[in-house]
């Protein structure tokens, strides 16, 4: 099994931006899991939030607004020719293979891809933070900047998610789901949202999938092709080692949206036309 560092995506490596995390790492796995044998849920008698906050599970949270792991091994994308693929190389992944999703090793934020030197990131793990970095804290905030793509101006910053995935069949095979497309993070906000149903009690378990996807007509007239992680059950991320529970996560109460200004009502018999 691969151990996860700060590899940067398709091999390149970024040492800056990588956020640290509090928990034990297996040296098998290089996951951070605890031998606890604990369910994935939040205890009812959390502490109060901090005003004007509110204690969320991270995972129903990131599920609701749709919504790095980085390591050593492959990463696996949904390549819109190629389909599913894994690799700098681009191998065809076999999507008859189950996986088990390591949820709480998954990360979201902001990837820049460079054209010469090693790409650069702002992500944190969901399970810390359902809400991604704010796009200010990348910067590169002046557009005059921004390298022109397709004769505009472009973001160099986009959308990222990872999801660490580990072999059904071959548990030393670890790999990392990622993409920066709206499909990616929908398909990992629906196993943040599956992960996440109250009540479930899963004794620290993850879900299994298999890799599938669904295409569709765009607004261009072309075909856009989706990710989509069909569930087939659940199962300990590394093998009979239990996931530790979800903690809470305190975020920001919405702010409630201003009433609509009344809108004076004219009757039939108003003298008063108004224009």
């Amino acid at each position: 099994m691969q151990d996860f560092d700060d590899d940067a995506i398709d091999g390149k490596t970024d040492t800056k931006t990588d956020t640290k995390t509090d928990t034990k790492t297996d040296t098998k796995t290089g996951t951070g899991k605890t031998t606890a044998a604990v369910p994935a849920t939040v205890k009812a008698d959390a502490p109060a939030a901090p005003p004007g906050m509110r204690f969320v599970n991270p995972f129903a949270h990131y599920a609701a607004s749709e919504g790095d792991a980085f390591f050593s091994g492959d990463y696996v994308q949904l390549d819109q020719k190629l389909g599913w693929v894994r690799g700098e190389d681009k191998r065809p992944l076999d999507t008859t293979e189950a996986f088990v999703a390591d949820m709480q090793g998954a990360r979201h934020g902001w990837i820049k891809f460079n054209e010469s030197g090693p790409a650069e990131r702002k992500t944190v793990r969901i399970a810390e933070s359902p809400e991604p970095p704010r796009r200010e804290a990348c910067g590169d905030m002046n557009k005059l900047d921004w390298p022109i793509r397709g004769g505009k101006r472009r973001d160099p910053w986009s959308p990222v998610v990872y999801l660490p995935l580990r072999s059904i069949a071959d548990p030393d095979d670890v790999v990392c789901f990622t993409g920066t497309g709206k499909g990616a993070h929908k398909a990992v906000a629906q196993l943040c949202g599956l992960y996440a149903r109250p009540g479930a009690d899963r004794q620290g378990k993850d879900p299994v999938v298999l890799p599938e996807s669904r295409s569709f007509k765009n607004d261009s007239g072309g075909t856009t092709t989706w990710p989509i992680f069909k569930s087939l059950g659940w199962d300990f991320f590394v093998p009979g080692v239990p996931a530790p529970p979800v903690a809470p996560i305190a975020v920001p109460i919405p702010r409630p949206a201003p009433a609509a200004k009344a809108q004076p009502r004219h009757g039939d018999m108003d003298d008063e036309i108004p224009f």
